[in-house]
């Protein structure tokens, strides 16, 4: 179905469905424009009801997939294989989810498609904002049961960096809510990263015992926001990475709402957890909503931020020839409790 125009290029929306879940899904970013559970009627991310919103959103990428390197490389500057690589800077000192023009503003092709899956093809280029080899994404979407699953595969002519994620905003109390303070949490890790004055991670990993970013059983937000923490007061909520560091298929974390509840797992060793801290305010979303300051919540599962300069995490390259694969699910039903 189209969508839209960009750049004198059609963009498409995808539609796929089962008896618990449906969700939408446009060729521009391979972006997920809407994850509805059915019976409740309720869609759980932020979005925009056409795709000038998505053209306007003031760089928040919501629901899309973000690469060639997700998250921020310090200083745009990394080494491979000996050889100095720099990425463009678009996030002031920082490289920020693949440069100016990354994987979430990229046209991607439909390769294949049937009710409940579809699966989005893209070529990068060799010197794609700076990266090395000529890589072959392809993003699967798919449904089983209650579980939406985000799927990536790559493969590369030469040794580069890899490290996709998608960037989607939870709100599970729908299109007209205005914030997700009084969701519960549950994070399994009692790990996380600090971030230094530019929002870049840095290699400072804390317990979060006693903390503000402790949610190790189910929290409100709103209530840990408010345990006093310079880190989070300088990012203005949670901009931060929970260290697993393993490449095990897990569950990271649940989020419940009034209604519904989710839950994410992965095989990636990170996740960023992302509270809007920026959504301005100024971009109207679904049914009028104007999105501002911590309206949706983001689970962004990837590799440790600024791995590749960092010796102690596993770094984020995909070996030439090599083909890899990374899976992250989001698992969507009614409250339990």
């Amino acid at each position: 179905m189209r969508f839209g125009m960009n750049q004198n290029q059609e963009v498409e929306k995808i539609q796929i469905e089962n008896e618990y879940i449906k969700a939408e899904i446009m060729t521009l970013g391979a972006t997920l424009l809407s994850f509805v559970e059915k019976e409740s009627g309720i869609d759980v991310v932020l979005g925009f009801e056409n795709l000038d919103g998505y053209l306007n959103q003031h760089g928040s990428y919501l629901g899309a997939c973000v690469g060639r390197c997700a998250n921020r490389i310090k200083g745009g500057h990394f080494v491979l294989n000996g050889k100095e690589y720099h990425v463009p800077l678009n996030d002031g000192f920082n490289s920020l989810h693949g440069g100016n023009c990354g994987f979430s503003s990229r046209l991607f092709e439909i390769e294949e498609q049937d009710p409940n899956h579809v699966v989005l093809k893209l070529n990068s280029e060799e010197d794609d904002e700076g990266y090395p080899g000529n890589l072959c994404l392809r993003v699967c979407y798919r449904l089983e049961g209650r579980c939406l699953y985000f799927e990536f595969v790559g493969e590369s002519d030469q040794d580069t960096i890899f490290n996709i994620t998608n960037h989607s905003y939870f709100n599970l109390d729908g299109a007209l809510s205005k914030s997700i303070l009084d969701h519960e949490l549950q994070i399994n890790s009692d790990r996380v990263a600090l971030i230094d004055e530019s929002g870049c991670t840095t290699e400072n990993v804390i317990q979060v015992e006693n903390t503000g970013f402790d949610f190790r059983e189910l929290k409100k937000i709103r209530n840990q926001l408010n345990i006093s923490h310079p880190n989070i007061e300088s990012a203005r909520g949670y901009d931060h990475n929970y260290v697993f560091e393993n490449l095990e298929y897990k569950t990271m974390a649940i989020l419940k709402g009034e209604k519904l509840m989710l839950e994410i797992s992965s095989d990636l060793p990170g996740m960023h957890v992302y509270s809007g801290n920026f959504l301005d305010g100024e971009c109207c979303g679904k049914q009028g909503n104007f999105y501002g300051d911590k309206n949706g919540i983001c689970f962004e599962c990837q590799y440790y931020p600024n791995a590749i300069n960092y010796d102690r995490f596993i770094k984020p390259i995909l070996r030439k020839g090599e083909i890899q694969t990374h899976r992250i699910c989001y698992r969507l039903a009614k409250r339990e409790n």
